[in-house]
């Protein structure tokens, strides 16, 4: 179930806050966890069970630091490496096999390859609520959180809805005085509604067209140089209003239900260095490296070496996060070594003496290279792409693409995405105080996407595979 559905708008969601603000106050948490367990399991009721079975070991591993605490690390790296073998073995099994495979075929050994039929599906949105589940427990170890000692509490945690398959990734310390006690105000109500309606006029309006876009541009074998860069740039839109579109929405039911969560996009693309982008892209995840994986790595408290290290290990990590593929390690890898350089240089880019202007090109140009590798279905195909985006391809099926992906809604779409991006405020600013122009604006936006919602056939949420 998606968020920018008729099933969810008419059908989930109303039913969700009619059945959340109706029950009783001690019952609010258990009626929220049910309709999450709904909209979880609602395309395959069997991963809830994982999931209740990730809940539980956090939980029980949660209550026995409290009941001993001299055994604290003994539990909390048994939380941790039960969630890091589930993530592993979901996420990683068939690129594990498929490497082992090609490495035996390599070597002249085809009859030590697995040519058997299993292989594994990978549940929606199980590095989020893994990850949120760790930061549970973690928090706990270290003294950053009290243990919750009602189940249904920790389990409403994990799974609401709202961040539950693609983020953002709440960590526990920053709701757990939200669990035991939040106002409901119209206020928050109205703001939450002012966010999912942007949220969804974001996804429906932008990410859709340019996804379109992106789409033909890279299951095409051979493009214009011109062609390719318009391709690459349409996916670089595509995925900030796909997720920062979701975000929105995300934050914006966690506010009808009384929950404030934290900003998770702060337009990164208007970023000066790549240093900067990463304090502006998907917070909740660089946030999470940084206190859970870069800091007790040593952070930059062991050295200049050692901090160029842990900077590229974190993000190779991080693009291992993402998903099991060379081209994610290859992202981070580019990512994590313009950190690394740009630690060495004071934390400034190489051009930070040029215009402000150029400085936001150079990093957008940088950030748009790795997306061919975040995109391209495989390593041969980034290489292809970046070749056509460099002069180096003979274009051989320019004319029939040009013809879909310069169609007048595209291109318009196409600008309207950039001028959202580097001229309009951000939902967040947006919606801080609102007016009666920017409601009925709002109402507007949210109509024209129900409308285009009946036109699309088109509608993926991008983060729903990590």
């Amino acid at each position: 179930m998606v968020f920018s559905s008729y099933l969810f708008i008419f059908f989930f969601l109303p039913l969700a806050l009619l059945g959340y603000y109706a029950a009783p106050k001690k019952l609010r948490h258990l009626t929220l966890t049910i309709f999450s367990y709904i909209f979880y399991g609602w395309a395959n009721p069997w991963f809830c069970l994982l999931m209740l079975f990730n809940t539980s070991v956090d939980y029980t591993n949660g209550r026995l630091m409290q009941a001993y605490p001299a055994r604290k690390k003994l539990f909390v790296t048994l939380s941790i490496v039960c969630d890091l073998a589930i993530l592993g073995f979901f996420k990683y099994f068939n690129f594990g096999l498929d490497n082992y495979n090609a490495t035996m075929a390599a070597l002249g050994i085809p009859e030590a390859q697995y040519l058997g039929f299993f292989r594994v599906v990978l549940p929606l949105g199980i590095s989020f609520y893994t990850f949120q589940s760790m930061s549970y427990v973690i928090d706990v170890y270290r003294g950053d959180a009290k243990v919750v000692t009602n189940f249904i509490d920790y389990a409403c945690y994990v799974s609401m809805f709202p961040q539950l398959v693609a983020g953002p990734i709440i960590r526990f310390q920053d709701v757990a005085d939200q669990l035991r006690e939040r106002t409901l105000t119209w206020e928050k109500f109205a703001r939450g509604t002012a966010f999912f309606m942007l949220g969804m006029a974001k996804k429906v309006l932008l990410a859709n067209p340019c996804g379109k876009i992106a789409d033909t541009t890279f299951n095409t074998g051979d493009l214009s140089c011109f062609d390719a860069w318009y391709g690459a740039v349409a996916y670089a839109f595509q995925i900030y209003f796909d997720f920062s579109g979701y975000s929105d929405m995300a934050i914006g039911l966690g506010l009808m239900l009384g929950f404030v969560f934290a900003k998770n996009f702060d337009s990164p693309y208007r970023s000066k260095s790549i240093t900067e982008f990463w304090r502006r892209w998907h917070l909740s995840l660089s946030t999470w490296l940084r206190d859970y994986l870069y800091i007790p790595l040593g952070g930059n408290r062991k050295g200049s070496v050692r901090t160029y290290i842990n900077l590229a290990l974190v993000m190779l990590l991080g693009g291992l996060w993402h998903g099991a593929s060379w081209n994610f390690l290859i992202w981070g890898g580019i990512h994590g070594g313009y950190l690394a350089f740009e630690r060495a240089q004071g934390k400034e880019s190489i051009y930070h003496k040029l215009p402000a202007l150029l400085q936001v090109l150079i990093t957008f140009f940088i950030v748009l290279i790795a997306w061919v590798f975040f995109r391209a279905d495989t390593l041969p195909d980034a290489w292809q792409y970046l070749k056509c985006m460099f002069g180096g391809a003979t274009p051989g099926q320019g004319e029939a693409v040009r013809g879909l992906i310069y169609n007048p809604y595209y291109v318009v779409n196409f600008i309207l995405a950039g001028v959202t991006i580097w001229a309009l405020p951000q939902t967040w600013d947006f919606t801080r105080r609102l007016t009666w122009p920017k409601i009925a604006w709002c109402i507007v936006l949210f109509f024209v996407s129900l409308i285009a919602l009946t036109t699309q056939s088109y509608n993926p949420f991008i983060y729903f595979i990590f």
